[in-house]
């Protein structure tokens, strides 16, 4: 019988982001899963319950129309000598794989009454949330980050206010169980780790 430690070691390294390539194209999860998804995330520990996270979700042609946003953003921002056409163009297509995206923000709380750093984090631990959620309902995804998602662009399409801060889109749908992905590694906590005993 399995004890409830390795329940939740193997639980936790089992956890994996599956990327557009690895999704199945025409991919449907059904609205009720990704309220499910975030319901989950809304458990995430929080100073002072501020509660920080903020979700928009990208359905049916909305996908389309975020991945088209991006490809915009990526055309203005990026110089041209380090423009990638192949990357350009793959905008176009990753909607044919995409069911939904979430896009996650850290809304400062008005009163700020704990740094924003902790906003930050807490809603980091939400992202957590959803990635630990994925294999419960039988669905995918990954956490997508980098210069677009922080751009002044994106954050005029996703209307923030001054103080919110963007942590990433969550990318899902449903894996495409023939796509092979090599194993995950982490270096041993061990080495990480300096104790103090006095």
């Amino acid at each position: 019988m399995t004890s409830k430690a390795e329940n939740i070691e193997n639980w936790l390294k089992s956890r994996k982001s599956t990327f557009v390539n690895g999704l199945k194209e025409g991919s449907k999860i059904d609205d009720a899963i990704i309220g499910k998804l975030l319901e989950n995330a809304s458990w995430a520990p929080s100073h002072g319950l501020v509660q920080a996270w903020h979700f928009n979700v990208f359905a049916g042609d909305a996908v389309k129309r975020f991945f088209s946003v991006q490809q915009e953003i990526y055309k203005a921002i990026t110089p041209a000598d380090k423009f990638v056409d192949f990357k350009y163009d793959a905008y176009a297509q990753k909607h044919q794989r995409v069911s939904h995206i979430i896009a996650i923000v850290a809304k400062r709380d008005p009163y700020k009454r704990f740094p924003v750093q902790e906003d930050v984090v807490s809603v980091a631990c939400a992202v957590e949330n959803i990635y630990l959620s994925l294999q419960a309902y039988d669905i995918a995804g990954y956490l997508s980050t980098g210069g677009i998602c922080y751009a002044q662009q994106m954050r005029d399409f996703l209307e923030l206010e001054e103080e919110d801060v963007p942590i990433g889109f969550f990318i899902l749908g449903e894996a495409d169980e023939s796509f092979q992905r090599p194993p995950r590694m982490r270096i041993p906590a061990a080495q990480k780790t300096k104790w103090i005993r006095e």
